[in-house]
């Protein structure tokens, strides 16, 4: 699906003081829809939910760090959208929680190249399991039977590692950098494909992160990439042997998403790309995110990613090499159609876009294998892992797409029997989950990814 065909199908956001519908131009985007612009909205009292407002074009909000991101030690603080530090501390930042801490223990949590996917104590590192502390949210049943009990799980991700078959090769990749010449180019993203001559479609830079050099040949993050001039917006794409959503596929009119996921070691940062491709010597995207894997900050709110809800994408995906150790110390992220997504998003979603259906999922949902789920003494490790995760940890509702789909990483490590056993799980054995445990606690910062303190 082209960018403008989303534009059009999910066209809701009324750009400034216009009664326009249309995306282009109003900011965000993201996964398998294009997000508009929006202001920072006030969650509601009891559930952290949020409605998208519209706000008029290019006021975009800028991140304010939260005391529980500098308590991680994190290098790099937000001063006027500018993420300052280079981030240069490798390895990973390790949060114990406090006695009476409302969460179960958890694994060790991820590291992809040499940097940990984010603290300990992020939500999407933290196990969702224990019921008493966690219940199935009042709204649970309701939403299980708008997807339809009988929807079986689908896992979302290729059996080969090629590029080139592009009849296997589906699911998100991810490429690992060193931020030097010797991996990583740093060239310049542009966010008007007018000038490319293979699409008109226009990205959102406003509500996007790029890539700055500084003076001694280092790069910032900056929120917000209409704060720089155009021939200063950069992005660190791998040298060689990129890999992207698709696969090696001819262009923006039949690549789809064509997500690219950059995990820069050594600096721990993730940078994320929706729609990005490179034509004639230039590289174009509808919208790039960057995190510190070191701190907890959130996205601003109001803000997307390279997914609807601003979440990160990289950490949610089930990889191969993970599972085939028989543990996923991490929550995935599912999608569901636009028919059953609500306009609306709670903690720790920065985001949703769509159609408005009232009553429906908000994106940031956080959806549960129940308890009373039997896993299969035959299945796969990978698919027994699979499965534990989405008991322990969850998956959160990322993006509008297919229902129930769990997005992970093409690769041929995959065993082929791991996707046919988990389509066994049903809606059915699915809850939608209650994090008021951590919401409602007074040490608790919506602009914060930390779920124990």
């Amino acid at each position: 699906m082209t960018l403008q065909k989303k534009q059009r199908e999910l066209a809701w956001m009324v750009c400034g003081t216009a009664a326009a519908l249309a995306l282009a131009g109003c900011g965000g985007g993201g996964g398998a829809t294009t997000a508009s612009a929006g202001s920072p909205t006030a969650a509601t009292a009891d559930a952290g939910t949020s409605t998208s407002a519209a706000s008029a074009p290019g006021t975009a909000g800028s991140a304010s760090p939260s005391a529980a991101t500098a308590a991680t030690g994190s290098a790099g603080t937000t001063t006027g959208g500018t993420v300052t530090g280079t981030g240069t501390a490798s390895g990973s930042t390790t949060t114990t929680a406090s006695a009476g801490s409302t969460t179960p223990a958890s694994g060790p949590a991820p590291v992809l190249g040499d940097c940990q996917m984010f603290p300990s104590n992020a939500i999407f590192n933290t196990r969702i399991d224990d019921t008493s502390k966690f219940p199935a949210d009042p709204s649970s049943s309701a939403w299980v039977n708008l997807v339809g009990a009988g929807t079986s799980l689908m896992p979302n991700w290729g059996t080969t590692s090629n590029p080139a078959d592009l009849g296997g090769y589906y699911g998100i990749p991810v490429n690992v950098v060193d931020g030097t010449s010797a991996t990583t180019q740093w060239p310049t993203v542009s966010f008007d494909f007018a000038a490319s001559g293979q699409s008109t479609d226009q990205g959102y830079p406003d509500k996007s992160d790029c890539a700055s050099q500084q003076a001694d040949g280092s790069f910032s993050i900056v929120q917000g990439c209409s704060q720089l001039g155009s021939g200063q917006r950069r992005f660190p794409f791998p040298s060689q042997n990129l890999v992207a959503e698709g696969g090696t596929c001819a262009g923006p009119g039949s690549c789809g998403d064509h997500h690219v996921a950059v995990i820069e070691k050594g600096a721990c940062r993730l940078w994320e790309a929706f729609y990005a491709f490179p034509i004639n010597g230039q590289w174009y995207a509808a919208s790039t995110a960057a995190w510190n894997l070191n701190s907890l900050s959130l996205r601003p709110d109001g803000w997307a990613s390279a997914d609807a809800a601003g979440l990160p994408i990289t950490p949610l995906l089930a990889k191969a090499a993970e599972a085939s150790t028989g543990a996923i110390n991490h929550a995935l992220r599912v999608t569901f159609r636009d028919a059953a997504l609500a306009l609306q998003h709670r903690w720790p979603a920065r985001f949703a876009a769509g159609a408005d259906n009232p009553g429906a999922i908000p994106f940031g949902a956080l959806l549960r294998l129940r308890a009373d789920f039997q896993i299969p003494d035959s299945w796969t490790p990978q698919a027994k892992a699979v499965a534990t995760a989405a008991k322990q940890y969850g998956m959160y509702v990322a993006d509008n797409g297919m229902d129930f789909y769990v997005q992970g990483e093409p690769d041929a490590a995959w065993d082929p029997a791991t996707s046919a056993q988990l389509r066994a799980i049903t809606m059915a054995n699915m809850e939608f989950v209650d994090l008021k445990a951590v919401t409602s606690d007074p040490r608790f910062s919506p602009d914060s990814m930390a779920a124990s303190w």
